[in-house]
Parts: C-alpha cells; sequence; structure tokens
C-alpha cells in the first residue's frame, strides 16, 4: 500500500491477478479487511492432529470399522476450500478402518450449480483422486438420483442424493466463512444445499425462510441455518472436516468430528477473523468478492455485495470490481432480472412465486439495488446485459468513483472492501 496527500492507492484481488484502486484521499475513510491468520506451518499434521481428536463424536477410523462404503462430499469450484490438502489425511483414516479405495465415493456439493469440468476437479482434489476413485457432480434437477427422508419441524422436505443416503459412512468436507444467508458456510451445507433436490431447495430457499437483510454471523434464531442442520442430521451425516482458511487459501485452523458441535467451533475462530467494524454508513463502497473463484461470475460476486449493502447509506453507491469470466452465471438470474421494470418488481415477484434457480439470487440482488445504485468494474460482460439488470458498468475503478462521485456531494466518504465476502460488517457502538 502506498499513499500522498492527494490519492490513497492500493491494489485489490480481481479474478487470479491484482488491480490498482485509486481513492482520492479527501474522500478515502477506511480499507476494511478480515483479520486474516497466518497459515498453519504444518497443514497436514493440524488436520491429522483435528481428526485423532474430534469434537463431539468418536474417531472416523473407528466409526468407519467394520463398513463397506463411505460418501466424502466436497465443495465445488466456486468454494476456495483447500480441499486436495483434506484428503489424504482423511483416507488415511478410512483405510485404517478397512475400506478399500473401490468403496469410497467423492460427491461434489454442487447445489444448483453447474458440473465442474473435470480440470476443475483435478485442480481441486488432485490428479492421483481422479485416478483413484469415482467422482460425481449431485445434480439437483434429477429426481431420479433422490431419496425423500420426510420433513424438517418447519416442513422442508428432505429429499437429498441417495448415493450419500445409501453410504455407510458419510463424511462432509467444507471451509467455514461468512455466508449471507446460513451465517457461515461449512458444515450443515454440504447437505443442504450441497446435495439437495431442486424441491426442497424450492421451498428452503424462499422467501420465507429468508431475512429481510444480510444474514452474515447471524445463527442462533436463523431459520435457513437451523433447517440446514436438521436436515444433515436426518441425512445421518457421521462426521466433518471444516476448515477456516485465510485469504491465500492456506489453513489456518481445523476442526472435526460433529456436524454441529466441531462446526460450532469452528464458527467461534471464523467470527474473530472475519467480524469488522467501521464508524458509521457512508456514501460509496468498493467492494471485492476476493478475487477467483469468488469473482467467477456476477451470481458468486453478489455476496461481497451483501457486506456493502449493510455498510452503505441508503441513495449511496456500490462498486464491485469483479473479472465475471464466466459472465452473469445461472441463467435464470439474469433472466428474472431482465424481466423487471425496476428492483421491487423482482422482490414482489419472489415473494408471490418463491424459488427457482436464479430468484434468489435476482431477490438479494435487488434488495441491495433498492437501497444504493451499483456499478460494476468487468469486461466480461456487457453494458446492455448489466442495464437490463439495472446495473451500471465501468472499465475502472477510478471511473466507477468518478461516476459515484458526480452523484453525491463533493465531500463523500468511501470506504474500500478488500475481501468483501469475507467480513461481517458492525457500526462501532
Amino acid at each position: 500500500m502506498a499513499e500522498n496527500k492527494d490519492w490513497h492507492i492500493e491494489r485489490i484481488p480481481y479474478g487470479t491477478q491484482e488491480i490498482e484502486v485509486r481513492i482520492p484521499g479527501k474522500n478515502y475513510l477506511a480499507t476494511l479487511m478480515p483479520r486474516y491468520r497466518p497459515g498453519l506451518q504444518d497443514e497436514t499434521g493440524e488436520i491429522r492432529k483435528a481428526l485423532a481428536n474430534p469434537i463431539g463424536t468418536r474417531r472416523l477410523s473407528e466409526i468407519a470399522r467394520g463398513k463397506r462404503s463411505a460418501v466424502i462430499v466436497v465443495n465445488d469450484i466456486t468454494r476456495p476450500t483447500a480441499t486436495g490438502k483434506l484428503l489424504p489425511p482423511l483416507l488415511e483414516e478410512l483405510q485404517a478402518a478397512g475400506i478399500r479405495d473401490d468403496q469410497i465415493l467423492f460427491l461434489v456439493a454442487t447445489g444448483t450449480h453447474r458440473d465442474n469440468t473435470r480440470e476443475e476437479l483435478e485442480g481441486m482434489l488432485g490428479k492421483e483422486i481422479l485416478e483413484r476413485f469415482t467422482v460425481l457432480n449431485h445434480h439437483c434437477q434429477d429426481e431420479s438420483i433422490m431419496v425423500d427422508l420426510g420433513k424438517t419441524q418447519g416442513g422442508i422436505p428432505v429429499i437429498i442424493n441417495r448415493r450419500f443416503w445409501d453410504a455407510e459412512v458419510k463424511v462432509l468436507t467444507a471451509t467455514i466463512a461468512p455466508h449471507h444467508g446460513a451465517g457461515f458456510s461449512g458444515g450443515r451445507k454440504s447437505v443442504l444445499p450441497g446435495l439437495a433436490s431442486i424441491s426442497t431447495l424450492k421451498q428452503h430457499h424462499g422467501f420465507n425462510m429468508r431475512s429481510e437483510k444480510p444474514a452474515m454471523g447471524w445463527v442462533d434464531g436463523n431459520k435457513f441455518h437451523e433447517s440446514a442442520l436438521e436436515a444433515a442430521k436426518m441425512a445421518k451425516v457421521d462426521f466433518i472436516l471444516n476448515t477456516v482458511q485465510n485469504h491465500h487459501k492456506e489453513i489456518t485452523h481445523v476442526v472435526a468430528g460433529d456436524v454441529e458441535k466441531a462446526w460450532l467451533e469452528g464458527v467461534k475462530v471464523s467470527r474473530e477473523i472475519y467480524e469488522v467494524t467501521v464508524p458509521h454508513p457512508v456514501e460509496i463502497v468498493i467492494t471485492s468478492p476476493g478475487g477467483y473463484p469468488k469473482d467467477i461470475n456476477l451470481w458468486q460476486s453478489q455476496k461481497s455485495m451483501s457486506a456493502a449493502e449493510l455498510m452503505v447509506k441508503d441513495g449511496g453507491t456500490v462498486i464491485l470490481p469483479a473479472e465475471c469470466r464466466d459472465g452473469v452465471g445461472a441463467r435464470g438470474f439474469y433472466e428474472w432480472m431482465a424481466a423487471a421494470t425496476c428492483p421491487q418488481d423482482v422482490i414482489d415477484r419472489f415473494i408471490r412465486e418463491g424459488y427457482s434457480i436464479g430468484s434468489s439470487k435476482a431477490w438479494m440482488y435487488s434488495r441491495c439495488l433498492k437501497r444504493a445504485e451499483l456499478i460494476v468494474v468487468t469486461q466480461s460482460i456487457d453494458d446492455k446485459t448489466l442495464q437490463e439488470m439495472f446495473t451500471k458498468r465501468a472499465d475502472t475503478v477510478e471511473q466507477a468513483i468518478e461516476m459515484a462521485l458526480a452523484r453525491h456531494r463533493e465531500n463523500a466518504q468511501i470506504i474500500l472492501m478488500r475481501n468483501g465476502t469475507d467480513m461481517i460488517p458492525r457500526f462501532e457502538a
């Protein structure tokens, strides 16, 4: 970081690179970033230590002893989990229990996302895993691969991937970080939404299960979280191996064991890292998703808008520098936005019609648009497409700042969020 009396200059993640951001000194208020911890010096050793000392369960090698099949659930390409580092120690536990390679299946918890390509899977899991084991993408719209486990107490149908249910040992891997709907990612989310059917998702992701505001860091009383946890327990998850990571995808903490108890221990650590405070709302918020894969498309990049939505003044401007190499993302997202005459139309339609692929994302996107204008800094989505989504486009962050300042007072304040997806905003008391 460098600055002088006229400019505040920083570099922020953008795709797989970094770009420079120049903010006029008189407008600059603060740069926010999670208090990331350094990566563990011995990641493998700490993973083995967590596996040997599980929270709330027996050791995995004991759980798996005498069993004949196991499923390991892994995140898809949109989640920057260091999955490849978790798998060798995890497989050691299963092998110690006598489970053979041909008895182990890997399921990719895609939720509603597209299939992961072989190249992506190799990058996530490692070439050896693809050669040794069967690896399958979950398909939420294929009802033939599902099993119905009944309903949660709140009436959500728990219809999930049958291959997962049929396995005698069920293991979830993921990363614990702030999430705009579930409070935090990881743990139970690998099942719902990760392995759920579209019929389950229609109800679980519907308006009645949502908070009126972004829910980063909210666990107690969060229906979205509580129903997902109940579903994971109904699915009889045996064991989780979750991490907390820094922005370099280095593991900083590992938890293993019970789907609820171990996860909550990880949440405690995550909260200490990701809660950030600011004095007051401001007119302009620049929010970076944190680079690839968090800005792989506009669908994923929206998550960093949620934190900005809590920090920007009503009527302000959110600037979103996001590469979006895959464009908008799920087509339903764009279609819902383009079919509306204003953001309120999207909100009203979501309340009326409920969840479909793209609708809840369009609702969250529109919720932010009702509060502030949005300028996306990207070369991958054209002006017309963004205009149809009630969004402006800029070539550079500096251009976006000029556009925003033209709307606001000369001394409008600007906050920069370097990894907006990973933040739980709080205002100073």
